[in-house]
């Protein structure tokens, strides 16, 4: 039987930071300040398994946490946590086993996401022996999110969270339901930066006001109006897929009628179904995501802009800087040179 590691208390109390510390230093090697000073990772050790945790801490308390990891055994962690805990946590490849007092039992899975009703918690999370589990976990208390909501505030953003919780709060808990669309794809994009400078810290603490206006656009519509997508759970889970399988497929990009044809859906209800819960159509996110991953190979490699324009699906320099600087407003080396 695998060891169960727990964890409670209130979210930056003494008595957690303990928890959390002695919980680390039992799986993992902790590597401190080597990416920044506010980022620590934590590399599996060999008898547990392999891969790492990273946790990079930002304004307000509120933690980024970065899962790649493989565990030998069954990892269980067992938790009780109070009302003012705000986690939200979205599942990139694998699956995680939530098993809560209140709510019940389910697994996380690829591009569905998890997040933490407005009451106290208690149960245990379950990491399946030798599953890769990749995933980034939003996590601080309710009231150490205004830095990130800006004219909406904490208490509307809580009240919020709050209606919608209250009638699909252990749904949602449990990766259920389509009440979240685009949380999971705005959360894989925080996956990919890292806090090395204090731009790319910008950067992602943008990437968390996205999310968190993402939840509150969901809780104060959806909740009262119910879904009004039309769409099945199963059509929800296959057009998740679409952001991945044109990435992909970005070198020589299938066409909507091929992608609907391998979901098994009409070209029509696709594009209206993912316009509807991504907010571009297909193709226009997809160009808009490879731009944005660009500029990030701008900052983070020495890359030439051909060979960036090349590993983002462009086939062409001449048509990668058009479209970088239509959507950027300045040319790749221009933003290189900015942004270095």
């Amino acid at each position: 039987m695998s060891r169960l590691h727990n964890l409670s208390g209130e979210l930056g109390s003494a008595e957690q930071e303990g928890q959390y510390a002695s919980y680390y230093a039992a799986i993992a090697e902790e590597d401190r300040g080597r990416i920044a000073p506010n980022v620590t990772t934590y590399s599996l050790r060999p008898e547990i398994g392999q891969g790492s945790i990273e946790v990079t801490r930002l304004q307000g308390g509120l933690r980024v946490v970065r899962y790649d990891v493989q565990f030998k055994t069954d990892h269980r962690v067992g938790y009780h946590f109070s009302a003012e805990r705000f986690e939200l946590e979205a599942c990139l490849d694998g699956q995680l086993r939530i098993v809560e007092e209140e709510a019940g039992q389910s697994d996380l899975r690829q591009f569905s996401s998890s997040l933490t009703p407005p009451r106290a918690t208690q149960g245990m999370l379950v990491h399946p022996a030798g599953q890769r589990y990749r995933g980034v976990s939003l996590t601080g208390r309710r009231d150490g999110l205004s830095p990130y909501l800006g004219s909406v505030g904490v208490d509307a953003f809580t009240s919020s969270l709050k209606r919608l919780g209250s009638s699909r709060g252990n749904e949602l808990y449990l990766g259920q339901g389509n009440q979240l669309h685009g949380v999971p794809n705005q959360l894989a994009e925080l996956f990919v930066l890292r806090a090395e400078t204090a731009g790319k810290t910008l950067l992602m603490e943008s990437r968390v006001m996205a999310v968190l206006g993402l939840l509150f656009d969901a809780s104060s519509s959806e909740a009262e109006r119910g879904n009004t997508s039309g769409l099945a759970d199963h059509e929800v889970a296959a057009l998740h897929t679409v952001p991945l399988i044109l990435w992909r497929e970005r070198h020589e990009l299938p066409t909507l009628a091929e992608v609907a044809r391998l979901l098994s859906m009409s070209p029509k209800r696709l594009t209206r179904g993912f316009t509807s819960l991504f907010g571009l159509p297909p193709l226009q996110y997809h160009r808009r995501h490879c731009l944005e991953r660009a500029a990030d190979l701008l900052i983070d490699t020495d890359w030439t802009v051909e060979r960036i324009g090349s590993e983002v699906g462009y086939a062409a320099a001449s048509n990668f800087v058009y479209a970088f600087r239509r959507r950027l407003g300045c040319t790749p080396a221009e933003y290189r040179n900015t942004h270095s």
